[in-house]
């Protein structure tokens, strides 16, 4: 029974770009019969996703995931933790 698997990871910044593009690399250097996807919000720029796919890396658009207003707020300190939610969809 084959087993329908990948590498995934999440992109909102092009500031994370970089070390995507080494993942990648790092998969294909071993050769793994499964590949990275890259789940993208709609935040992540269009020049980024332009590299992306002519690396040959299957993305998949997200919805960014925020909570309702008033629900919950970050303090400032915990502003690097935004887009954590956005990795739900993965699981």
């Amino acid at each position: 029974m084959p087993l329908n698997a990948a590498f995934v990871t999440l992109l909102t910044k092009t500031s994370y770009l970089a070390g995507t593009l080494v993942l990648d690399n790092g998969i294909k250097d071993t050769q793994s019969k499964y590949p990275l996807v890259v789940m993208v919000t709609p935040e992540f720029p269009q020049e980024g996703r332009d590299v992306l796919e002519k690396r040959g890396i299957d993305m998949i658009d997200i919805q960014s995931l925020q909570p309702e207003d008033g629900v919950h707020t970050l303090a400032a300190a915990d502003e690097r933790f935004r887009d954590t939610l956005d990795q739900a969809p993965s699981f």
